[in-house]
């Protein structure tokens, strides 16, 4: 997969998960169903995203010999700033914890699976070349 390609699928995803999340929010009460400040948890997981991503791809092209640990160095990149954010988000915001669990995996998760896709789709066209 070209970056040109990842980048159009990441703006559909960008685009097709706030469009239901803002869907979400208009049927019940946002206080009820997101915590507070959720754009910015839900830009810094889009940003550590493409981070990653790119990451990632550079350290492929550049050594394609230890894949699987450049891929496992991602995701622990990804876990790490994650955990740092969210020690910092508690830190400085009073929410509920079983909606923060909620919120915060719910957009990990689909971050998650989104690039490892991503990654999963840019090897599979390497091994075939």
């Amino acid at each position: 997969m070209s970056i040109r390609k990842f980048l159009i699928s990441f703006v559909l995803l960008l685009l097709i998960s706030v469009g239901a999340i803002l869907l979400l929010v208009n049927y019940a009460s946002p206080n009820s169903i997101l915590i507070p400040n959720f754009w910015l948890v839900y830009f810094f997981m889009a940003g550590i995203t493409l981070l990653v991503y790119f990451l990632s791809i550079i350290g492929l092209k550049i050594d394609g010999e230890h894949q699987p640990l450049i891929l496992l160095g991602g995701v622990v990149i990804r876990l790490l700033g994650s955990l740092a954010f969210v020690l910092v988000y508690l830190n400085k915001t009073q929410v509920d914890p079983i909606l923060f669990v909620v919120n915060f995996f719910s957009i990990y998760f689909l971050f998650t699976v989104f690039e490892i896709y991503c990654l999963l789709r840019n090897l599979r066209h390497q091994i075939k070349k």
